[in-house]
This record gives structure tokens, C-alpha cells and sequence, in this order.
């Protein structure tokens, strides 16, 4: 009888190792197809100890932590050191792929309840500041190599001017793949300079302080799959390199 417990034992185990391996080739499958279409795979797994996060996101991008649940992203680059680690894992449906309205002409893009493409975008920047030139600059801070351009706007009541007055950075959608803040920011831009003038609260703001929004801080991970929709979008920049996740760091220097 002992002998018989033993080998259901053994047997159970082996089929557990076996059921465990066969889905780890599974998920592993699936995050080779997203790595080799995307660059990126956006997977969760579990850990033991917060400690662990210390030395993990030195090695993937960590997209959130809720008790022992860990949603990450990964690149082609970093994806093989985490495998390293030997921790289970579940690739999930990439964020950047869910199918939003854009806009057309149908659609009135001043209600900014539709995403705009790319183009659109740069028409949009550019309205703004010929419809307000005295209180708005459009600038270029770098034309990237795709051709997508880094846009900012100073909004003020002397933007052609550097005044000794506070000023206030605003940028957007740094992850390409997190696209709510883009269209805000230039719904903010839309509300600051049509209510200059006629709104004190605003009036006063513009007045005195230098307001620079930068909408779209990563164009080519938002219009990763193409000009036309932001459906497709990945969180790194056109190098696979996740903007936020890439700032030296005081004590282990460069990421």
C-alpha cells in the first residue's frame, strides 16, 4: 500500500512538472510572437517578497504591484535576463492594442473625444499658435529620426520673451502606450487660450506664469502601428526604450 501512495505521489508530481513546463513553453510562445511584432511583451507574474521588486526593475519595466501581483513590461533586450530569473509568468493582451475612435471627418476633433492622427496632431499645434499668436509659441525640440517631431507650446502673455516669472513644464504620454494624457493636454491647451480674455481665473495664470505643454512626449510609441491610429501603441520609444524608466540613477549611475 505504501509503495502504491508513493508512485501516485511520484506520478502527480511528474504530471504537475510536465502541465508546468508545457505552459511555460506556451506563454513563452506567446511573448516571443509579441516581442518579434511589437519589440515588447507586457506579462504579469508573482512574487514572494517586495524585495524582490528592488532588483527586478532593474531588469524589466514594472507597470504595477498590488500585494504579490506584478504587471511588467519587457523588450527583446531585457525580456531574456528576466527568463533568467526562472519566475512563472503570463503574457497578457498588449494595452497599446485597444481599438479606440480617431479621427475623421465626420468626427469634430475640437470635442476631443477621438484621438487625432499624427498629422492632425502637428495641424493642431500649429492652430493654435496662429489663432493665438499674441499669448502662444509653438517650438520643435527635436525632429526624430522617423520623422515624428517632439512639439511644445509656451503659453504666456509675452511668449516671444524670457520674464522672471514662474514657470511650469507639462508632458504627456511619455509610456506611448498610456494615451489619456495626450489628449488632455490638448484640451488644456484648447481651454487656456480660448478662455484668455474672458475667464479672470485664466487671464491671471497666462498673465503671470510661463506655461510650457509638451502633449506628446513620445510620438513614435503612440504611432507605433502607423500614422493613422494610435491602436498598436507600445510604451517604449522607437529604440525600445522605456522614456520613463531611463533617468540616471544617484547611485547605480545609467540605466
Amino acid at each position: 500500500m505504501r509503495k502504491l501512495y508513493v508512485f501516485i505521489l511520484l506520478f502527480a508530481c511528474l504530471f504537475a512538472l510536465n502541465t508546468s513546463i508545457a505552459q511555460n513553453k506556451s506563454e513563452l510562445i506567446k511573448a516571443n510572437n509579441y516581442l518579434a511584432q511589437k519589440g515588447e511583451v507586457y506579462f504579469s507574474f508573482n512574487i514572494s517578497s517586495p524585495s524582490e521588486i528592488l532588483i527586478l526593475t532593474n531588469i524589466i519595466s514594472i507597470d504595477n504591484v498590488k500585494n504579490n501581483k506584478v504587471w511588467a513590461y519587457a523588450n527583446r533586450k531585457n525580456f531574456p535576463k528576466f527568463l533568467e530569473q526562472n519566475i512563472p509568468f503570463e503574457v497578457l493582451p498588449h494595452p497599446g492594442d485597444a481599438v479606440v475612435d480617431m479621427w475623421d471627418n465626420t468626427k469634430g476633433i475640437w470635442q476631443f473625444d477621438t484621438y487625432p492622427t499624427y498629422s492632425e496632431y502637428e495641424t493642431m499645434m500649429q492652430t493654435f499658435a496662429t489663432n493665438y499668436p499674441n499669448i502662444c509659441k509653438l517650438d520643435t525640440v527635436a525632429i526624430l529620426p522617423s520623422g515624428h517631431k517632439l512639439l511644445i507650446i509656451k503659453i504666456t502673455d509675452n511668449p516671444g520673451a524670457d520674464e522672471n516669472e514662474p514657470e511650469f513644464l507639462y508632458t504627456g504620454t511619455m509610456h506611448g502606450d498610456e494615451t489619456t494624457g495626450y489628449v488632455l493636454f490638448l484640451r488644456l491647451i484648447n481651454y487656456l487660450t480660448t478662455n484668455y480674455g474672458t475667464d479672470t481665473r485664466v487671464t491671471n495664470i497666462v498673465n503671470n506664469v510661463e506655461i510650457w505643454i509638451c502633449p506628446l512626449a513620445n510620438p513614435d510609441g503612440t504611432y507605433f502601428g502607423g500614422d493613422n491610429t494610435v491602436t498598436g501603441a507600445i510604451r517604449e520609444n522607437g529604440s525600445f526604450v522605456d522614456l520613463n524608466r531611463n533617468y540616471p540613477d544617484p547611485r547605480t549611475g545609467q540605466h
